[in-house]
C-alpha cells in the first residue's frame, strides 16, 4: 500500500491523509470556536448590568470570580480531554464541547442570581475545556511540519473573524432590537439564544467535516497512563517548557482583552454620556477593530514562524505582547477612538503570543501524544486565565481598569528575555 498523498492548499501543505474538506472544516472550527469562547465574556457585561443589575463597582470582581470557576473546571478537565482525544480521536471530543457550550449559552440569560449564573457558567466551562484542548491539537495535526506556522496563521485569521462576528453582530442584537420595542432583558435573551443556536449547528458541521480517529494507527496509541504523564515528561524539553509558560500569559491575554475591555467600556459609559447598550456596542467596535488588526497581522506572523527558529518567534511574540499590554497605562477611555493605536499593538501582541506558543509545542510534541502534550499547554493557559481573572478583577476594581493589562504586560517582557536565553542555549532547526 502506498502512503496517502499530501495536498497543498494555497501556501499550506497538509499532512498525509488530510483532505480539503478536513482543512475547510478546521478553518470553520477556528472561526466559530474562538468566537463563542470569547463571546461569553463579551456578552456577559450585558447580563451583569441589565439582567442582574450588579453595581458597576462590583462587576470586575464578579467577572473575575465567574472566570475563576470556569478555569477551575478547565484545569480539572482539559488534560482528561486531551488524553481522550489521543485514545478515541479528536472529532467526538470537539463535537461534545460545541454542544455543551451551546447549552451554556441557552441557559445564561435566564439566571436570576449570581449563584445561578455561576452554575450556568460551569456548564459552559465543561464544553469550553474540551474545545480549548482540541482546537490547538487539530490545528497541529493537519499541516506538514514546514507549514505549521502558516496554518496557525490562517486559523488565527479565522479566530479574528469569529471575534469580529461576535463583537459586531451578536453583541449588537439588543441595541438592534430596542427600536422595535424589545426591552433590555428580552433583547439580551435573544442575543444569547442566537449564540446557542449557532453552537448547535456548528456541532453538526464538525461531525460532518473533521477527520475521524487519531494521527497514528490504533496499535500505536499509547495507554491512558502513559498519556497522563506525557505532558510532564515533555516539559524536560526547555522549548516545551517555554511554550507552557507562554501559554500561561497568552491565554490570560485573550481573557483580559475579551473580558475587561467590554467591562471597562461599560464602567466608562456614564462619563461619556452613554447608556449600557451604546457602550457595549462601542466596546464591540473596539474589540472588532482589534480583531481586524489581528486578521491582517496573524497570517504574516505565521509565515515568520515558518522562516525563523520558532523559539526566536516566541521571543518576538512575547516582546510585542509585553509592549502592547503595558501600553494600556496610557489609555484614558476605551470609548475614545483616538486610543485605537494602542489597542492595535495590544491585539498584535496577544495573537502573536498564542500562535507562537502553540506552534512551538506542536513542533516538539510526538504525534502519538500530541493531544496530551498540547492539553498540558492548554492547562497552563487555563491557570493563566484563572490567575489573571481573579487578580485582574480585583486590580480592575481596586486600582484602575488598566492595572490588569499592565501586570500581564510586565510578565510577558520577562518571558521575552527567557525565550532569548532558551534560543541561545538550545536552538531548534527550521523545517524545510
Amino acid at each position: 500500500m502506498t502512503a496517502p498523498e499530501s495536498l497543498k492548499i494555497g501556501p499550506v501543505t497538509l499532512a498525509p491523509g488530510v483532505t480539503r474538506g478536513n482543512f475547510w472544516t478546521l478553518l470553520y472550527a477556528a472561526f466559530i470556536t474562538i468566537g463563542m469562547l470569547a463571546g461569553i465574556n463579551i456578552l456577559q457585561a450585558w447580563v451583569l448590568t441589565e439582567h442582574l443589575q450588579v453595581p458597576r463597582a462590583a462587576q470586575g470582581t464578579v467577572t473575575g470570580d465567574l472566570t475563576l470557576w470556569q478555569e477551575v473546571i478547565a484545569i480539572l478537565l482539559i488534560k482528561p480531554f486531551g488524553i481522550l482525544a489521543d485514545r478515541i480521536g479528536r472529532r467526538p471530543v470537539m463535537v461534545f464541547g460545541m454542544l455543551v457550550i451551546g447549552i451554556g449559552f441557552a441557559l445564561y440569560p435566564f439566571a436570576t442570581s449570581i449563584g445561578e449564573l455561576t452554575a450556568y457558567r460551569a456548564v459552559f466551562a465543561v464544553g469550553s475545556a474540551a474545545l480549548a484542548a482540541l482546537l490547538a491539537v487539530v490545528t497541529n495535526d493537519y499541516p506538514a511540519e514546514r507549514s505549521r506556522g502558516r496554518l496557525q496563521g490562517f486559523t488565527g485569521f479565522m479566530n479574528g473573524l469569529g471575534l469580529i462576528f461576535v463583537s459586531l453582530v451578536i453583541a449588537r442584537i439588543p441595541s438592534a432590537l430596542a427600536p422595535r420595542g424589545f426591552d433590555a432583558v428580552t433583547g439580551g435573551q435573544v442575543m444569547f439564544l442566537v449564540a446557542a443556536a449557532l453552537c448547535f449547528v456548528s456541532a453538526f458541521v464538525l461531525q460532518s467535516g473533521l477527520m475521524a480517529g487519531t494521527p497514528v494507527a490504533e496499535h500505536e496509541r499509547r495507554s491512558a497512563r502513559e498519556l497522563l504523564l506525557a505532558g510532564l515528561r515533555a516539559a524536560r524539553n526547555p522549548r516545551v517548557l517555554l511554550s507552557y509558560a507562554c501559554a500561561f500569559t497568552g491565554r490570560a491575554d485573550n481573557a483580559l482583552k475579551s473580558t475587561f475591555v467590554a467591562l471597562w467600556a461599560v464602567a466608562a459609559a456614564p462619563d461619556a454620556g452613554l447608556g449600557t447598550a451604546d457602550a457595549l456596542a462601542r466596546a464591540g467596535q473596539v474589540i472588532g477593530f482589534m480583531g481586524a488588526v489581528g486578521l491582517v497581522w496573524v497570517p504574516l506572523f505565521g509565515f515568520v514562524l515558518d522562516r525563523v527558529d520558532r523559539v526566536t518567534g516566541v521571543a518576538l511574540a512575547m516582546a510585542l505582547a509585553g509592549i502592547g499590554f503595558s501600553s494600556m497605562a496610557f489609555i484614558t477611555s476605551p470609548l475614545d477612538l483616538a486610543m485605537l493605536p494602542a489597542f492595535a499593538i495590544l491585539s498584535i501582541g496577544q495573537i502573536s503570543a498564542i500562535i507562537a506558543s502553540v506552534t512551538l509545542v506542536g513542533q516538539e510534541a510526538a504525534p502519538a501524544e500530541r493531544g496530551s502534550v498540547i492539553a498540558m499547554n492548554g492547562w497552563f493557559g487555563a491557570v493563566g486565565i484563572l490567575i489573571a481573572a481573579v487578580i485582574g478583577g480585583r486590580l480592575f476594581d481596586a486600582v484602575s481598569p488598566a492595572a490588569p493589562f499592565i501586570a500581564i504586560g510586565a510578565l510577558q517582557l520577562l518571558l521575552a528575555v527567557a525565550a532569548i536565553g532558551v534560543r541561545l542555549v538550545r536552538p531548534s532547526p527550521v523545517a524545510a
